[in-house]
């Protein structure tokens, strides 16, 4: 197991490293064989966005390379004009700013969960505590218990766990909105 835990984090290396350029920046190479298929063709105007799977294929590329690394897209192939060409950049640079948006706030709510349930468990368990030293229901206090017990470990596991893949989310779009958009027409760039 830990030999494939070795291979495993060699190949994720490997992965970052296959995207990496000379100027120190990693570099997502997106092949356009055709201009209709960079826009979605259901939105229009103020609307119009790019193709999912153009936004899918970004994700899927950036999940290798390391956040450090800062991040280039190079549409090559196919491309569109100089207006299209800063309409994409702008389109891009929308949905990732969402994506931060909804991050950040995905982040403050499981702050603010991990306060309410620490300070839950935390009453709780100071209940148990007074109503112990009376002892005239035991099974409620015993509830109150596991309840506080509950609610503090739930603290704990959302502010750990949750929280950290919450901010690797974060991390990702800021990285997206941060990375340079390129139009080449050779695929030798």
């Amino acid at each position: 197991m830990f030999q494939r835990g070795k291979e495993i984090a060699a190949t994720q290396e490997h992965l970052g490293q296959e995207y990496l350029c000379e100027d120190g920046k990693a570099q997502i190479d997106i092949f356009l064989s055709d201009k209709s298929e960079l826009f979605n063709p259901l939105t229009v105007g103020q609307q119009r966005d790019l193709s999912p799977s153009v936004y899918q294929l970004i994700d899927e590329k950036m999940y290798t390379i390391s956040l450090k690394d800062p991040v280039r897209l190079c549409f090559l192939g196919k491309i569109p004009d100089i207006q299209e060409q800063e309409a994409v950049k702008e389109m891009l640079q929308r949905h990732y700013m969402y994506l931060v948006h909804d991050k950040t706030e995905d982040l403050r709510i499981n702050r603010l969960k991990t306060i309410c349930l620490a300070l839950f468990g935390t009453l709780l368990l100071a209940i148990y505590f007074a109503i112990e030293m009376t002892a005239s229901r035991p099974v409620f206090v015993e509830v109150v218990s596991i309840a506080g017990c509950f609610s503090i470990w739930e603290a704990v596991d959302t502010w750990l766990l949750e929280r950290k893949k919450l901010k690797v989310d974060y991390l990702c779009a800021v990285q997206a909105v941060l990375c340079e958009v390129v139009f080449t027409g050779n695929i030798d760039n």
